[in-house]
């Protein structure tokens, strides 16, 4: 018997159509996201069988193309008498796989005007051609060899006899210039290297070539043993995304030999200049404003294209003041006190003592300890890196104090001032020129104290800040050469750890964060492990030149290298490499060299300036004419004036009579030569002289007044200061406060003794005081001073194999800023 329907249940029937209903719809769904032809299916497969045969025909003649050059290969070495088959076999095969060429016809008759051949090549086939015919060999093989290269290279089978590979361009990715606002519409990519395939490999070029991505602002890392090329190869890449991607490009690392204002001049190395006459290219400088923080130390006379600069305290933020005590993360509540004192700052007297004295207030009042976490790298005995977080705590009144007095030591330099200074640079305007690139250059800073490393960390977060407030700008390319120095692995043995600390953590935002900012890291380093690891892991496209033996064993472990990779890397010549893009690797690669200026060892930067811009240059003591050839008269580049009388200083920029128009190179009177000589003949002069374009000018130019160094005192106001408010001030410890009251010069031996033993082994105090190298102590003294409790005796200690190590006292000597605690103690024996 049938139950009752209930009323809420649908019938049988009902399901059955709901069922078909729902069927019908997934059908639909699924059928919309399916390929379709677009054309009926006879045509469909036209198209295919058509594809087919050309792809067949491509590769038939990659293959055959390939086979004549392997061919040429082998007979040239045949006739040399290092080949493995006789030359004669070689040229007959050859002979007839080139008369079969469907082309030949065309480029043999007496009409056709090549390239390659002539007449006489002509002429001379044929005669080859019936002696072939006629079963016999030519008269000469060497010269049937020539003849067959000749049209093998106007039939396009080959390029050169001397290297008969083929090369597939390097490039990086074209942008979208509808997607990319500041992306030139560029019609050809340049090069930036050339893949090298194998002269049997039948693949087309097209499929060989090698795409650099950077639409998301993918990272590049390279890495090579020294002067190998890799910042040659950096900066070759960066001049590409500057002229024809539309980034602004940054250089911010030199190490201090001035290295990279050298992008202001045409390269002048002449391996360079070679190589860049294998790519059809030549030297090519960038329009390049060097950046010079207005610090103690600048030189009296620079080029025109170095700007000093200095920061206005409107640009600081609570956390750029933190960093300089290196504090990398801070409690939000501290952050305000320190927002609250920039305010007053900013609404009063706008000047930077106030906002010093304010901070100090601030840190009598603070109680908290500020604790923050970091991720580091440990190097393990095996050779591998094991990462681990790292936690740091620090008084937040220490911290706030350290702040200050490294404010103040800035602010009294002079590179910090009031906001209304008129050489306060402005980044957003700086990076909206993306026509010129821009160097920050701290050489000129003294290197004790550590300053090129704060500096260098507010200008990184001034740009990411400028990024992050005006996206309008362009993308931008930071150029970093030795990138351990600025994102070490391990900060221990840094010299200035808080400077580094900070400068390190800001690394590792860019890294991370930098793609989606439009903030493209071109890096090199020596040692792939030496970098930060969350640095290092984020630079996806990985450039690798020629390694030792033990650094393609490190890399080995992240790459697994195959046995060929594992044996190029190790013998590639200078400049040439590999490359990681996407994942995949490619080799071998030339890579083209940097067309503007890098660094040489032996010849000083501003000479190399003074050739560029067209000067003559004294470069040694050696005097710049002999007697026999002294001019009558020479003109100081610097001044304009033209002189009789004495010879160009060393280093100095000259020209002589010669480099001027006629009449005036015929005047022999030193007076009416100096009534003759304009700026605007000399401006002529130098001109004419100029290998090749510049487009920044180089005119040396003496500083003006107002932008020299001005003294700045900074002092707390109602406070009398001591040596134990210096002790405190500086965290000295208590230990060693009693060296505040001695001598400067004693004090730098003892921090000294602190250096050597941090970086060097030593088990006796005869070693530590011939390291010391000084005459003013005996052995007997520098014993006293090494093992007294007031001197040097908290700081050292003896290990397990009776070397002596720091203690803590003597690591924190190692971080304090001696250079502010002298300035205090000039202020206390006043």
């Amino acid at each position: 018997m049938s139950q009752p329907q209930s009323a809420e249940a649908p019938d049988q029937e009902t399901n059955d159509a709901n069922s078909g209903t729902g069927t019908q719809t997934e059908l639909v769904q699924y059928q919309e996201i399916q390929a379709e032809d677009e054309t009926d299916v006879g045509t469909a497969l036209e198209n295919l069988q058509q594809q087919s045969y050309e792809q067949s025909e491509r590769k038939s003649q990659a293959e055959h193309e390939a086979f004549i050059r392997k061919i040429i290969t082998e007979a040239r070495w045949s006739l040399s008498g290092k080949g493995d088959y006789p030359a004669d076999d070689l040229l007959h095969a050859l002979h007839w796989t080139i008369k079969r060429d469907p082309n030949l016809t065309e480029i043999l008759s007496p009409a056709y005007d090549g390239d390659y051949i002539t007449s006489t090549t002509k002429a001379r086939f044929f005669d080859h051609d019936a002696a072939r015919g006629e079963g016999r060999s030519p008269p000469s093989l060497e010269r049937e060899l020539e003849v067959l290269t000749e049209i093998a290279k106007e039939l396009n089978y080959l390029n050169a006899l001397t290297d008969p590979s083929n090369y597939a361009p390097v490039y990086l990715e074209k942008l979208d210039p509808e997607e990319v606002p500041h992306a030139p519409d560029v019609d050809e990519i340049v090069p930036i290297g050339r893949r090298r395939v194998s002269k049997d490999d039948p693949a087309e070029i097209k499929d060989k070539a090698v795409e650099i991505p950077h639409d998301d602002c993918d990272h590049i890392l390279a890495i090579a043993k020294p002067r190998e090329g890799k910042d040659s190869t950096l900066t070759s890449i960066g001049m590409n995304l500057w002229r024809q991607h539309g980034y602004k490009y940054i250089s911010l690392h030199d190490d201090g030999r001035m290295e990279t204002p050298m992008l202001s001049i045409p390269n002048d190395e002449q391996a360079i200049r070679d190589n860049l006459e294998r790519f059809n290219q030549q030297p090519r400088a960038m329009d390049t404003t060097v950046y010079v923080p207005r610090m103690e130390g600048t030189p009296e006379v620079l080029p025109a294209n170095f700007e000093t600069f200095t920061l206005g305290i409107d640009m600081l933020t609570p956390k750029d003041i933190l960093r300089l005590a290196g504090v990398t993360d801070s409690d939000p509540s501290l952050e305000l006190r320190i927002k609250e004192a920039l305010e007053i700052t900013l609404d009063r007297s706008r000047q930077v003592d106030e906002l010093v004295n304010l901070l100090f207030d601030f840190a009598e009042g603070l109680e908290a300890t500020i604790e923050w976490t970091e991720v580091q790298d440990k190097h393990k005995s095996d050779g591998s890196v094991e990462t681990r977080e790292t936690s740091f705590s620090l008084a937040a009144d220490k911290a706030v104090e350290k702040a200050a007095q490294r404010l103040a030591r800035l602010a009294g330099e002079g590179f910090i001032a009031s906001p209304d200074a008129a050489t306060n640079l402005d980044f957003q305007e700086m990076l909206a020129d993306k026509e010129t690139a821009a160097v920050l250059c701290c050489n000129f800073i003294d290197a004790s104290e550590g300053f090129k490393y704060t500096i260098m960390d507010l200008w990184l977060q001034k740009i990411m800040a400028a990024r992050d407030e005006w996206p309008r700008l362009p993308r931008v390319c930071l150029e970093v050469r030795e990138l351990k120095n600025v994102a070490p692995s391990q900060i221990q043995h840094a010299r200035y750890k808080d400077q580094i600390r900070a400068l390190q953590q800001t690394f590792r935002i860019i890294a991370t964060q930098g793609g989606s900012r439009r903030v493209l890291l071109l890096g090199s380093t020596q040692k792939f492990n030496d970098v930060l690891r969350p640095v290092r892991n984020n630079m996806d496209t990985k450039i690798l030149l020629r390694q030792g033996q033990e650094q393609v064993r490190e890399l080995d472990k992240k790459f697994d290298f195959t046995p060929d990779q594992f044996s190029q890397l190790r013998t590639f010549e200078t400049g040439d490499g590999m490359i990681y893009a996407d994942g995949e690797p490619f080799w071998p690669i030339e890579w083209r060299g940097a067309p503007c200026g890098l660094g040489l060892g032996d010849q000083v930067w501003r000479d190399r300036y003074g050739k560029a811009w067209g000067a003559r240059v004294r470069e040694t003591a050696d005097p710049p004419w002999s007697t026999k050839n002294t001019p009558p008269w020479w003109v100081d580049v610097l001044t304009g004036d033209a002189l009789a009388e004495g010879k160009p200083a060393v280093g100095g920029w000259y020209l002589r009579p010669e480099d001027f128009p006629e009449p005036i190179a015929a005047i022999e009177d030193p007076e009416v030569a100096a009534d003759a000589v304009t700026d605007r003949l000399v401006e002529w002069a130098l001109q004419q002289r100029r290998e090749y374009p510049v487009p920044s000018t180089l005119t040396l130019e003496p500083l003006a007044g107002d932008e020299r160094q001005q003294d700045i005192t900074l002092e707390q106001i109602g406070r009398e200061t001591t040596y134990e408010d210096i002790a405190k001030r500086h965290d000295v410890p208590r230990t060693i406060t009693p060296w505040l009251r001695k001598a400067a010069s004693t004090r730098q031996r003892y921090i000294t003794v602190c250096e050597l033993v941090d970086e060097h082994k030593f088990t006796s105090y005869p070693e530590l005081h011939e390291a010391l190298n000084t005459d003013d102590w005996t052995l007997g003294t520098f014993r006293n001073h090494a093992s007294d409790e007031d001197r040097l005796g908290p700081c050292l200690d003896k290990n397990d194999d009776h070397e002596y190590i720091l203690t803590p006292v003597g690591k924190r000597v190692l971080e304090i800023d001696w250079g502010a605690v002298e300035q205090g103690l000039e202020e206390v024996d006043a």
